[in-house]
């Protein structure tokens, strides 16, 4: 039987990528047993794979035929892989194209109680706010991200209705400096997106906002919480509470390398 905790991080994490699929920035596949996406955007995120769940005997000819139309349009490319959604055939047939993966945890923490913030101190202050270019420019600048994103990442953000999707931006002495996203599914807030400016780097930022989105996700009803979590930021989340319950590695291909 499956880990409930294990479906909460795969769940929510395909359930996005069917949004961004859906929302016109991209153009989806038709493919039944796979969510993916291409578009002209020279970034991996707006060319991706994620949900693949082939017919037994077919994960080789299907990776490879995926795999290879990506390459084929030169453009970088994600593959993001769950457990449920990776055999060692999908692995094999990446890794003969070269793309290795970078392992990344995903994890999860009940939603039983308020977190405290830290806030405020140090003239830091947290909203929520819905989509907007101020919390594009914080997250791009944050993840040193190329300019080419931040118009359909706006977009993207602005497909995804309030119900569904929501964000905190920090401002540290009135300069917005820190920010990250929920997507939610049913009682699971997927937290996504935390990312702080390299000046203020350090100092908390990215604890607060992650656990401002806590309270509000469970204060709008969510009883769990799920993120993927990058090397810098998982010291982070283990002191909020979240354990590692699975892998979901990523698959990067980029021409340029």
């Amino acid at each position: 039987m499956t880990d409930p905790r294990v479906s909460a991080v795969e769940d929510n994490l395909v359930a996005q990528f069917r949004l961004v699929a859906r929302s016109g920035v991209v153009a989806a596949l038709p493919d039944d047993d796979v969510v993916a996406y291409i578009s002209d955007v020279k970034f991996p995120l707006f060319n991706a794979i994620t949900g693949a769940r082939f017919a037994a005997g077919t994960a080789t000819a299907r990776t490879t035929e995926l795999v290879d139309a990506y390459v084929d349009r030169g453009l970088p490319f994600l593959w993001w892989a769950t457990p449920s959604h990776l055999t060692p055939e999908t692995d094999a047939v990446l890794r003969s194209r070269g793309i290795e993966p970078s392992p990344e945890p995903g994890m999860h923490v009940p939603l039983r109680g308020p977190v405290d913030t830290g806030v405020p101190r140090d003239g830091l202050e947290i909203v929520e706010t819905g989509p907007s270019p101020e919390v594009v420019d914080v997250m791009t600048a944050g993840f040193g991200f190329p300019d080419v994103v931040a118009d359909p990442l706006l977009r993207v953000f602005g497909a995804f209705g309030p119900d569904v999707a929501f964000h905190a931006l920090a401002r540290l002495d009135g300069v917005a400096v820190g920010v990250g996203s929920v997507f939610v599914t049913g009682r699971t807030a997927g937290i996504y997106n935390i990312a702080t400016v390299e000046s203020a780097r350090r100092r908390g930022i990215g604890y607060a906002v992650t656990a401002t989105l806590m309270n509000i996700a469970r204060e709008r009803g969510c009883t769990e919480a799920v993120l993927m979590a990058s090397v810098m930021g998982r010291p982070t989340y283990e002191r909020l509470g979240f354990v590692e319950v699975c892998q979901t590695p990523q698959y990067v291909w980029n021409p340029s390398r």
